[in-house]
């Protein structure tokens, strides 16, 4: 009898359970591992992957090229290109799946390799305008990729973990936390004031450093080169903390009674790879 459980959650494992409790099942759970991942998702990690280059070298004091920034972004797009990339055909009343990453050189067919050189144009756009805008650099950077593990509570019964992209700091007892957004969409000012992924990250802030005035959170649309920025109060902190507590609570519930993750059918079904595993999606032809 295997006894299944989660030690430290992340706010995406909660938000993914909320999405679909079976694509955490499999996910989280079960400890499926997938190593198909969308275009949309790799450009995005490339383009992280520059920036977090890019203050990692100013941290350590030396000059921050564009020439050089980029050429790290088409190292890594080099080298990371695998087979289990695919590209979403969303055009198409019934979605299909093209799988491109196999041809790691010259792409597949016409249309693939148009719609890759898009996406890695894409990336290179995001990763000039946040040059232009943000050189020379002299952001008050403390660290970046910047990894927390910590507890809601005084014990250990809710201990959470996470990755923030970056942190600023002005030594004064103000800081903010950034996280890159590559994608289309910008989020609204009232989401982002909803929003509890950068929060958290904030209370882990809070339980790591004393005397904070300020905790500011960023998100940087880079298709767009816009930023928006929200704050949070202690009282909306409280609540976000036993909002993910009961989250939990539920989860483990769920566990403890053996209960079904049933599947939850949306549009993002369609960039979710479980398809084997799921037995709503066993149909799908990709």
């Amino acid at each position: 009898f295997l006894v299944r459980m989660i030690e430290r959650f992340s706010y995406s494992s909660l938000e993914s359970f909320k999405k679909c409790p079976a694509q955490f099942n499999f996910r989280y759970l079960d400890k499926i591992i997938k190593l198909h991942e969308g275009i949309e998702s790799f450009v995005g990690k490339r383009v992280h992957e520059s920036l977090e280059f890019l203050y990692n070298e100013k941290l350590s004091g030396r000059l921050i090229l564009y020439d050089g920034v980029i050429e790290k972004y088409h190292q890594n797009w080099k080298e990371k290109w695998h087979d289990k990339i695919v590209i979403v055909r969303k055009e198409l009343k019934n979605q299909n799946y093209s799988w491109v990453g196999s041809v790691a050189g010259p792409w597949k067919m016409a249309r693939e390799k148009k719609i890759v050189k898009e996406f890695f144009r894409l990336g290179e756009r995001c990763i000039a305008g946040y040059y232009r805008k943000f050189s020379p650099f002299d952001q008050s950077v403390i660290g970046t990729e910047v990894e927390f593990n910590f507890s809601l509570d005084e014990g250990n019964d809710y201990i959470m973990k996470g990755i923030a992209d970056r942190i600023d700091s002005d030594g004064n007892g103000n800081f903010e936390i950034h996280d890159y957004k590559t994608g289309k969409r910008i989020m609204s000012q009232l989401d982002a004031d909803k929003d509890g992924q950068l929060a958290t990250y904030q209370i882990a802030l809070n339980k790591k450093y004393d005397n904070i005035k300020s905790v500011t959170l960023k998100w940087h649309y880079l298709q767009h080169n816009k930023i928006i920025s929200s704050r949070r109060t202690d009282d909306q902190l409280k609540k976000l903390i036993e909002r993910i507590k009961f989250q939990i609570d539920q989860i483990r519930r769920y566990i403890d009674k053996n209960n079904e993750f049933e599947p939850n059918e949306s549009i993002l079904c369609n960039w979710c790879y479980y398809w084997d595993e799921c037995p709503a999606k066993s149909s799908v032809n990709y």
